[in-house]
């Protein structure tokens, strides 16, 4: 047994999530439903779920390299790994739909942000942070790099808050 075994069980398990992901984004996108919008959040879970298998799959196949380091390790290469081919799969579809499929996505992203105005208002949110919200919304939901950034970073945060409880859990 070496590294290289436990780190090929991370791999495994985040090109299988990330797969996933991809898959998901295409089949909004086939089935005519924006790929970049609310439905896209379903997949969020997947990266925490990939990572904590796979550090459930070295404890159970290799007992004796489940470190807290390696656990760690582990679940940080799966999760990571999720979230940048989700990213890479988020922006080929959008390269692939082009100008009409981001303006679709944008109209929805403004209006989701104009329908909230009333609770930026309820959280004493100031005035300056939903105009804010309404400005950066063009580069964040209206470009390829946009979506598959925001795709990356939320993949990414949500796979990092199950990796530390699941290597404390699943270490040997």
């Amino acid at each position: 047994m070496n590294n290289q075994a436990v780190i090929r069980t991370a791999l495994r398990v985040g090109v299988v999530a990330g797969v996933i992901c991809i898959a998901w984004t295409v089949l909004l996108y086939a089935t005519g439903q924006n790929p970049f919008g609310p439905k896209r959040l379903m997949s969020i879970l997947v990266a925490p779920v990939a990572a904590v298998v796979a550090q459930w799959q070295v404890r159970k196949q290799y007992r004796e390299w489940a470190s807290l380091g390696r656990q760690l390790l582990v679940g940080l290469v799966a999760a990571g790994l999720t979230a940048v081919l989700s990213a890479l799969g988020t922006y080929s579809v959008a390269r692939a739909g082009g100008e009409p499929l981001l303006r679709r996505n944008l109209e929805e992203s403004t209006s989701i942000v104009r329908a909230s105005r009333r609770q930026f208002s309820e959280k004493e949110l100031s005035t300056a942070a939903y105009e804010a919200n309404l400005r950066s919304l063009p580069v964040a939901a209206g470009t390829a790099r946009g979506v598959a950034n925001e795709e990356f970073q939320k993949k990414l945060i949500a796979g990092l808050f199950l990796i530390l409880p699941g290597a404390i859990f699943l270490r040997r």
